[in-house]
């Protein structure tokens, strides 16, 4: 496990290097695009050191679209109205983070803050996405069972096609860190560890509120398995039932632990909401560098809200979200970028149903193995190239997000969204492009050398860089087409992002 744990974060490490070269080489050749869009607010007056210059023309591929706003809120706060779509744990971390690196250097002035917040938001998403690496395939030997299977997701997960958002100064890496971490713990138990999991993933993004959803629905499954165990118990042996017993698992294992963790996970988005109508409707505040003044000198819809949720009031108004609101012709372009990933979710998910209709009936909340139940067997599964059923909360997850993503949001933001939020997408490419008659592999937890070899050949486990992702031949068309559609848009997504150009 560990040999093929350092070798999952090796590679990912390798692929952030490789993005952080591909966009300096691209911005430096193409020209800028002028979107129109947000940009940071940076006092005028302020004389860049030679180090700042160069730091600038070495990184700032990675600081374009909404990085801005991230930036601008880790140096300014919250000023503008639009800024309050972006939730506060990344630019807080981010600021704290410079601050440290301006202190360090402050009496030589080697660099600027600004530089220093560049540094931060850069150096950070790098750390982030190792760990978040680290916690994906964690969380794929848990669901998968499959030591082969969650080693190579691990690496699709690594040039995943938002992999630019993953590295820019964007919430992405830090996001998937907290919710794979999270959803990882919550397939063991409820517990504090958890609760601050889901806690500090819905303080960096919005759609991590959907994290109550794993956390209902394992509530469910203890209290459908205590219930279910109790009624078996009762039936073959009176005595051995205690209704007691099994009303203070439930409580102890399912209600309590869930109800907190609920709480944990909804908190930081109403929280934020009652910050936005504070700081914009009641408070007067002068912003250095004078971005604004608050407030406004006429209210605004959100202010007379009841209650004060401004969050849709503001995609709705400066992102044009909405149901339908989206579907115009002119956006066909963007609907067309994001068809891959969609319709891998949908498919998949159909597919998914009809294969475990049995399991998908009860909603999966019987845990089979407790009542001694045996499973189907992995490999029919990947005879018909179909995720384990153990995958049916990953699977409603990720269709649910796809199906938001269609009807109520800019569409071209699902796969960012999804790959950020959902290990689906990454499973189902580990899936599709491995051979169906190659036998699972069992979780190894000591590298034992016969297991690991099972996985992965000798020279690539010596190897920094070499994997069987590139060497395995992949033995049907739609899994040659999945290969292509990953490095297709790790490759172009780095190159139009760094330049200004409109992606995804």
């Amino acid at each position: 496990m560990y040999k093929l744990k350092t070798k999952v974060r090796t590679f990912a490490l390798y692929t952030r290097l490789f993005i952080f070269i591909l966009q300096f080489v691209c911005n430096l050749l193409i020209p800028d695009h002028d979107p129109g869009v947000f940009t940071w607010v940076i006092d005028p007056s302020l004389k860049p050191t030679v180090l700042d210059r160069i730091l600038s023309f070495l990184f700032d591929g990675l600081l374009r679209w909404d990085a801005q706003h991230f930036l601008h809120i880790a140096t300014h706060g919250y000023t503008f109205e639009t800024n309050i779509a972006f939730f506060p744990l990344y630019p807080l971390i981010v600021r704290t983070f410079a601050n440290l690196l301006y202190w360090m250097q402050e009496e030589y002035a080697i660099i600027s803050f600004i530089t220093a917040v560049k540094l931060s938001a850069v150096s950070l998403n790098l750390g982030f996405f190792l760990l978040a690496s680290d916690a994906f395939y964690e969380l794929s030997r848990k669901v998968l069972k499959d030591e082969y299977l969650a080693y190579k997701a691990g690496l699709f997960f690594a040039i995943n096609p938002g992999s630019i958002f993953f590295t820019a100064g964007y919430s992405e890496s830090l996001n998937s860190m907290l919710t794979f971490y999270s959803l990882y713990k919550i397939s063991k138990n409820l517990s504090a560890k958890t609760c601050v999991g889901v806690l500090l993933a819905s303080a960096t993004r919005s759609n991590s509120i959907l994290n109550a959803g794993f956390i209902l629905y394992n509530s469910l499954k203890i209290v459908a398995t205590e219930t279910i165990i109790y009624v078996r118990l009762k039936k073959a042996c009176r005595e051995k039932a205690e209704l007691s017993t099994t009303i203070a698992n439930i409580i102890g294992d399912a209600i309590i632990p869930g109800l907190f963790n609920l709480l944990g996970c909804v908190a930081p988005f109403f929280l934020f909401q009652w910050y936005c109508y504070t700081h914009f409707c009641r408070l007067t505040k002068q912003t250095p560098g004078a971005v604004i003044i608050l407030p406004y000198p006429t209210p605004i819809y959100r202010c007379s809200n009841n209650p004060p949720i401004s969050y849709s009031y503001i995609q709705s108004v400066y992102w044009g979200n909405g149901l339908f609101a989206y579907w115009e012709i002119k956006q066909v372009p963007n609907f067309t970028l994001a068809i891959p990933v969609l319709a891998i979710v949908l498919v998949t998910s159909y597919n998914f149903i009809w294969f475990h209709w049995d399991y998908v009936k009860r909603l999966g909340l019987v845990d089979n193995n407790l009542l001694g139940i045996p499973r189907k067997p992995i490999l029919a599964v990947r005879q018909y190239r179909v995720l384990p059923r153990e995958c049916f909360v990953y699977i409603v997850h990720a269709s649910f997000l796809a199906l938001f993503a269609i009807f109520f949001m800019n569409v071209q933001v699902a796969t960012r969204l999804i790959f950020s939020a959902s290990p689906l997408v990454p499973w189902l490419a580990a899936m599709m492009t491995t051979r169906w008659d190659k036998p699972a592999v069992p979780l190894c937890e000591d590298d034992n050398p016969e297991i690991l070899l099972k996985v992965e050949c000798k020279s690539n486990l010596e190897s920094n860089t070499d994997s069987i992702l590139f060497q395995e031949k992949i033995d049907t068309e739609l899994g040659r087409w999945i290969m292509m559609y990953f490095l297709g848009y790790f490759l172009i997504g780095t190159i139009l992002f760094c330049n200004n150009l409109p992606w995804t």
